[in-house]
């Protein structure tokens, strides 16, 4: 957003496009509510130990459809506990956002 080029405005016009020619074909998401929301999240060490660095994974549904999902490796942690607490309190962050919303 700081550094706009003239690709960046060719791309925003081509999603433009293809979405004025998309008319008529919308996903609708209805409110029912006995619908509910559930997350899930793990955390593990990526690839490489030896950069201390964990990555946590979340996935979040409403119902039995899969909305959200996220694997991204964390900062360096004190300890797994803090890692994990970081881990739950972004799926928690993202459900939350979901419920406002929903």
């Amino acid at each position: 957003m700081h550094q706009l080029k003239e690709t960046h405005w060719l791309v925003a016009i081509r999603v433009l496009t293809y979405i004025k020619s998309c008319t008529g074909k919308w996903l609708v998401y209805r409110k029912h509510e006995h619908v509910r929301i559930y997350g899930y999240s793990y955390l593990g060490y990526a690839s490489d130990r030896g950069d201390k660095k964990f990555t946590p994974r979340y996935c979040i549904f409403v119902g039995r459809n899969l909305i959200t999902w996220r694997s991204k490796k964390q900062d360096v942690s004190r300890s797994s506990a803090e890692a994990d607490y970081k881990a739950m309190t972004h799926t928690t962050c993202e459900m939350v956002w979901l419920k406002k919303i929903y």
